[in-house]
């Protein structure tokens, strides 16, 4: 072997030590830390409700405080037991989800969904339009109740019990045409 080709060898051994080196260097400043990287996020207290409804939960458990402003017939997140015990009230399944164009001189479009006595379901509705819309339950213990929801703001939410049987939701517009949204989701 010459000389020269020993000289090309060796440096050529260099430069592939240097070149792993700093590939080597390159990995370790590009790679994601792992584990604790900061403070743990911190929730706004609104960050699991509706705009406008709160409640005060105990850190610790879990609870939900006595004296907070949750209304039991309203959709919270978070809702406590007889017992105490808080629970996330969970959708089971979607029913229904209707999407129409509701005219003030058609009929009513209407939903149906068999259901057990005391089945909890929560009635998502929004529209767009310059008008209302009107909803109506038959086999519910709202049936005596006719809700007025405005369009063209957030979703309305409803928790609706049925008296088991047909569960019927009617929705109509009153003066203009709107365009419906509305899900019926069961609660677990």
């Amino acid at each position: 072997m010459a000389p020269d080709e020993r000289i090309r060898r060796a440096l050529l051994a260099g430069l592939t030590v240097a070149a792993l080196v700093a590939g080597a260097a390159w990995w370790r400043a590009a790679e994601p830390a792992l584990g604790r990287t900061g403070p743990d996020p911190a929730a706004s207290a609104g960050a699991f409700l509706q705009p406008g409804l709160r409640v005060t939960l105990d850190a610790k458990t879990g609870r939900v405080l006595p004296g907070s402003e949750a209304d039991p017939d309203e959709p919270v997140v978070i809702e406590e037991n007889p017992d105490g015990a808080a629970r996330w009230r969970d959708v089971s399944h979607t029913v229904w989800r209707e999407q129409s164009l509701l005219m003030p001189d058609g009929g009513p479009v209407t939903r149906r969904a068999n259901a057990s006595d005391g089945a909890r379901f929560l009635l998502t509705v929004s529209c767009s339009g310059a008008d209302a819309v009107s909803v109506g339950f038959t086999g519910s213990s709202e049936d005596e109740t006719e809700l007025g929801l405005s369009c063209n703001g957030p979703a309305d939410r409803v928790v609706v019990t049925a008296r088991g049987g047909p569960l019927l939701v009617r929705f109509t517009a009153a003066r203009d045409q709107v365009d419906l949204d509305a899900r019926l989701d069961e609660l677990n």
